[in-house]
């Protein structure tokens, strides 16, 4: 029997581990990007008075969505996609 609802949540799961893979192993392949990120990331953690980010200001860090968007274009995690 066919669950679409199963076959999406894998299908998720799956893109976003590859995603997060292959940013850190291009991240390993920078260390110089790497540590501008790092920069980044301990510079918004110290102005949230090191506590978790939330929502807007994890989406307010201008290089890791820049480091995000370049993995995914050039490693996207669905290369193709059939339409029936």
């Amino acid at each position: 029997v066919f669950n679409a609802g199963s076959l999406f949540i894998f299908a998720g799961q799956d893109t976003t581990s590859h995603a997060l893979s292959r940013i850190l192993d291009v991240l390993a392949h920078h260390p110089e990007e790497q540590g501008k990120l790092r920069d980044e990331i301990r510079a918004a953690r110290k102005a949230n008075d090191g506590k978790e980010f939330d929502y807007d200001t994890l989406n307010g860090l201008p290089y890791l969505d820049a480091v995000c968007r370049e993995t995914l274009r050039l490693h996207a995690p669905v290369t193709s996609l059939n339409r029936m």
